[in-house]
């Protein structure tokens, strides 16, 4: 009975690796690069951080990108939330809010973008701690509403 079953296991998954796997795994292994090259020298991760490109969404490229990427680490949340607050200062990042709780947020801003990183507990079959990162550009100048009106 063990061998049948792992018999149809094995069918069932090799049957499933079609070349447009392949070629969705491929784009998948691209924008993964594509977003740890963004982050090279500008926002260290966690040495175990797993992007995932599916919840990710990047525009535009070099020191201008923004955007939103999800992560996880087997860091728990607190250690996560350290590891922020220590590592980003030193790449000219100032941290201009944090609230830890279930639900941690720290508030990056830099020369000309904002950070926001929002740091949740895994599930129990999921990783330690789920993390969030939106970048944007800082807004410079901006009116302020006539409150008279």
């Amino acid at each position: 009975m063990k061998k049948l079953l792992s018999l149809l296991a094995f069918l069932l998954v090799t049957g499933c690796a079609t070349t447009d796997n392949l070629g969705d795994l491929s784009k998948r292994f691209d924008d993964i690069k594509k977003i740890e090259s963004l982050f090279f020298n500008q926002m260290p991760l966690p040495k175990d951080a797993r992007i995932s490109p599916d919840k990710s969404l990047i525009l535009g490229e070099g020191d201008n990108w923004a955007g939103r990427i999800e992560l996880s680490s087997s860091m728990e949340s607190l250690e996560a939330s350290a590891f922020f607050v220590k590592e980003y200062p030193k790449h000219n990042w100032q941290l201009i809010s944090s609230t830890k709780a279930r639900l941690s947020i720290l508030v990056f801003t830099g020369s000309t973008r904002t950070l926001t990183i929002e740091i949740t507990e895994g599930g129990p079959l999921a990783a330690k701690s789920m993390i969030v990162m939106t970048v944007a550009p800082k807004v410079q100048n901006q009116a302020t509403p006539d409150s008279k009106k």
